[in-house]
């Protein structure tokens, strides 16, 4: 791997069942045939991804013995917290502390390891929840967003949001000017938040997503659903070449659409209008490149610690 760029693909499992609002008796398609095109693709390239998965899912039992099954195959489960509040860091120390712990128990008890890595919902960040993660052991966290971007991208989800109860939960964070000031490289920070060397005890390693500078949208799955294809591919194909930095970042809408569910239900998610068919063409398109790219794929616990340990 030292010759060997690496890269990681990091699943934020935002569930059909949770933008429902977890409706009773829901069999959540995106956890069943939803992801079985998914690992139609992966297992063809032998690739190990990591997905993070909100707790509140798993008191299903069927959903709860599938996240079984995807850790024994070898991918990493990780946390998204229990209820996927899209104002997590905004809420108080108990609520948020009961959010990760909750989650990090049912992994735990799914998987019998304790996970390692945390995204929060909407990436939603505050000290309150590094502080938590930081207490748990936790190796990184992934939830920083280092682009003006933030801005845009929160606008259009709050406004696809309007008439659900999320619109003002979408709205309520502290953490803009974070994300704004951050590095677009990994780093390490102490329970404040704080940028510190790596000699210290008590930290985490926090990855944001890969971008070129704060004044450029960082690569993640969504762009080319938001400004097109061909500046997606072109930009991917450009980091997948010239930067050693790299994750990709996509959700469970990226692989479902309203073909998937019935149509009692109304649901506020994005390019959920797009078929399947064209969603798995354009999957397929991705993860061929990375298989050109020669990169090496691996889970995003084991990027952390490639960074960990160049430090």
């Amino acid at each position: 791997m030292n010759k060997i760029k690496p890269i990681s693909i990091s699943l934020n499992f935002d569930s059909i069942n949770e933008s429902l609002g977890f409706p009773k008796k829901f069999n959540d398609p995106s956890y069943f045939k939803g992801f079985d095109r998914v690992i139609k693709i992966i297992n063809k390239y032998n690739i190990k991804i990591s997905i993070y998965v909100i707790g509140k899912d798993l008191e299903n039992k069927e959903i709860f013995a599938r996240v079984r099954d995807w850790s024994s195959a070898g991918h990493e489960i990780g946390n998204h917290s229990w209820s996927h509040y899209h104002n997590l860091g905004s809420l108080e120390i108990n609520e948020i502390n009961n959010e990760i712990l909750k989650s990090h128990e049912i992994i735990q008890n799914c998987t019998k390891k304790e996970p390692k890595g945390f995204i929060a919902p909407s990436l939603n960040i505050s000290k309150k929840i590094i502080s938590k993660l930081i207490e748990l052991n936790y190796i990184y966290d992934h939830s920083i967003f280092p682009s003006f971007a933030l801005f845009l991208l929160y606008f259009k989800d709050a406004i696809n949001h309007i008439g659900s109860k999320r619109f003002f939960r979408i709205i309520d964070r502290k953490d803009w000017k974070y994300h704004f000031f951050a590095s677009k490289k990994p780093y390490f920070v102490d329970e404040s938040l704080k940028e510190i060397k790596t000699d210290k005890e008590d930290k985490i390693l926090i990855m944001p997503l890969p971008t070129k500078s704060k004044f450029h949208i960082p690569i993640w799955y969504t762009l080319g659903f938001v400004f097109g294809w061909k500046y997606f591919y072109n930009s991917f194909e450009k980091f997948l070449t010239n930067n050693e930095y790299f994750y990709l970042l996509f959700h469970p809408a990226d692989f479902t659409s309203s073909q998937d569910i019935s149509k009692k239900y109304k649901n506020y998610l994005q390019r959920f209008n797009i078929s399947v068919e064209e969603k798995i063409k354009i999957l397929e398109n991705i993860f061929l490149a990375i298989s050109k790219s020669k990169r090496k794929c691996i889970t995003m616990e084991e990027l952390a610690n490639y960074y960990i340990n160049k430090n």
